[in-house]
């Protein structure tokens, strides 16, 4: 099976703009060196408006395939340590540093292109020394160098403008800011790009014509083997933990559940696998739940809890982007739905639920039931198990797949 580099790293790039929009609670979080607050940025689409800048950038200073293909995959990355720190207890230097050091470590194991890691890792430093890790020059790999531009640019574009409003102004920032915090070869190469009006009215219109960075986009003609794809998904599921401060590692545990349930039953290998990478990712919506919801330890209003039903439609909505797994996609964003229909988001009744789906349901709720959370101990085996045959009885859960789960795990109520 292969999968589509170029179609997972546009998945995650969504994903890391919703958790980045659903993070920013109005702090006055500013990067010292640049005085850009953050805070008053809205960042849907930060990660490809900043991608689209990088790219055009690379591209009038003429930069081999290769590396505009690094540009273009590190760039829609960049901020993939960032999504646990866009909160109101992190200002300036500890946000830039932390992040850094944080997607560098994500991506260590990101399968091809081995320098994405120290690219990221120093997307933040300027070409003075300034920086948070205090790389200067032609120290600073190129490519993050392109990035640490772009995003900046990005940072200061107002979507709420016409992009040629705004133009005179963020051109005069970064020529103030030339041979400080980005060497002069590459400020010259975007003052060429920012002549062109084509370039600013892309810019504006990039949020509901994303074909337009398509079209500009080196071509990606990598795929992904299941396995790596793998790696991928267990990087994301470390991600979406460490968000919700509630599941310490409930997607972890849940793919190795699923995995195991599936092996019981005998499904060939990879099918297991897609299980586990459904199990790993089905949370993965959450990154766009805001942080103050998430981790809320009373009680949910109405209104938060239907923010928090949301997250399996953003699960939906990243992974369809990858087109070559439509399996996992439903598998992972099925598992709040139940047989008589009533829940969610898109109401399915039995006759549309898949044994995959069910048993992600069984795995899911299973999970939360037995494992510790900062309010509440877990429930053993047997409460656990009689909360489960109760849903089974009244309908909305399936009690083959129920089956299937305590054959694995080997506990009998009898």
């Amino acid at each position: 099976m292969e999968i589509s580099l170029n179609k997972v790293i546009r998945a995650i790039s969504i994903a890391l703009d919703l958790s980045q929009m659903s993070s920013v609670d109005g702090t006055n979080i500013i990067e010292e060196v640049t005085n850009i607050n953050y805070s008053k940025h809205k960042f849907m689409n930060h990660s490809l408006r900043t991608c689209y800048i990088a790219i055009e950038i690379g591209k009038e200073l003429n930069i081999p395939q290769d590396k505009l293909q690094a540009v273009y995959i590190s760039s829609l990355l960049h901020d993939i340590g960032a999504t646990n720190f866009f909160n109101v207890s992190h200002y300036s230097n500890d946000f830039i540093y932390e992040h850094s050091i944080i997607g560098s470590s994500l991506t260590k194991e990101f399968p091809l292109f081995n320098n994405l890691s120290d690219i990221i890792l120093y997307h933040h430093e300027n070409y003075d020394g300034s920086g948070p890790l205090k790389l200067s020059g032609e120290n600073i790999p190129f490519e993050s160098q392109i990035i640490r531009i772009s995003d900046l640019i990005e940072l200061l574009f107002n979507e709420t403008q016409p992009s040629l409003v705004q133009k005179d102004r963020i051109v005069q920032w970064i020529k103030e800011n030339n041979n400080r915090v980005y060497p002069s070869n590459i400020t010259e190469a975007f003052l060429r790009c920012s002549r062109k009006d084509i370039f600013w009215f892309n810019l504006e219109n990039l949020n509901s014509m994303n074909f337009i960075l398509d079209n500009v986009a080196p071509k990606i003609n990598h795929n992904l083997t299941l396995y790596e794809f793998e790696k991928v998904a267990y990087i994301f599921s470390d991600i979406i933990d460490k968000k919700d401060d509630h599941t310490a590692s409930h997607s972890l545990n849940i793919g190795e559940l699923a995995y195991n349930v599936s092996k019981h039953l005998k499904y060939d290998e990879e099918k297991c696998i897609k299980m586990k990478i459904a199990g790993l990712l089905h949370d993965i919506g959450k990154l766009a739940i805001p942080i103050k919801i998430l981790n809320k330890n009373s009680g949910l209003t109405n209104d938060e809890f239907n923010i928090i039903k949301s997250h399996v439609y953003y699960s939906k909505i990243i992974l369809d982007r990858i087109e070559d797994i439509p399996d996992i996609s439903d598998w992972a964003s099925n598992h709040h739905e139940k047989l008589d229909g009533t829940g969610y988001p898109r109401g399915l009744k039995s006759h549309e639920l898949s044994e995959e789906s069910r048993i992600m349901a069984i795995c899911d709720i299973y999970q939360a039931l037995t494992e510790d959370r900062p309010y509440k101990k877990g429930f053993t085996h047997e409460k656990t198990f009689r909360i489960m045959n109760d849903m089974a009885d009244k309908y909305l859960i399936c009690y083959k797949a129920l089956g299937y789960l305590k054959e694995t795990i080997g506990y009998n109520d009898l």
